[in-house]
């Protein structure tokens, strides 16, 4: 053979190898993180028992009915502020994103969750489906599990209505929840 096709053989090898491996290795490499839930405050050990049964018997009337976020209920007491399932867009996904006040910080929560890997996965807030106007929380920690991501201080949580899975490196949704 001749000695100048070798050459572009290795070449190609040391070149695409790497690359096809980068490409590829993520799909296999899945990981599970089961973190705890934020600390909240336990609002439930004040209340009196009437007080307590009050609650569950209007908890349990509004099961099944769709609550609408405004600007307070951003801004109030601690706990979960919405939950959304995740939506499969260029990969199939399960469990669901929740918006978690603890103390004075926010955080994104996977519960359950259910997905495969990608190269460079990022999870992202935004306002829209695309990563025009988002906030980086960071690359995705696990794929499987229940994992939370802090949220910066001062992020409006208003303009951002959608926790994202976003493959960086394509410029692929891979799913989202949108709040």
């Amino acid at each position: 053979m001749n000695k100048k096709i070798i050459f572009i053989i290795i070449i190609l090898l040391v070149i695409v190898l790497p690359i096809i491996w980068w490409l590829v290795s993520p799909f296999w490499d899945n990981s599970r993180l089961n973190e705890a839930l934020p600390e909240i405050k336990d609002n439930f050990g004040s209340m009196s028992e009437e007080a307590k049964e009050n609650f569950d018997k209007q908890t349990e009337a509004m099961k099944g009915e769709i609550m609408e976020k405004d600007e307070s209920t951003l801004s109030g007491e601690e706990g979960i502020l919405a939950r959304s399932a995740m939506v499969a867009r260029a990969h199939d996904v399960e469990g669901e994103a929740l918006l978690v006040k603890a103390k004075d910080q926010y955080f994104l929560r996977f519960e359950n969750l259910e997905t495969i890997n990608g190269p460079d996965l990022r999870i992202y807030l935004s306002s829209d489906l695309s990563n025009d106007d988002i906030v980086d929380l960071g690359p995705i920690r696990a794929t499987r599990g229940n994992v939370n991501y802090s949220i910066p201080a001062g992020t409006d949580l208003s303009r951002y209505k959608n926790a994202m899975i976003w493959c960086r490196a394509f410029g692929v949704l891979f799913s989202y929840a949108q709040f």
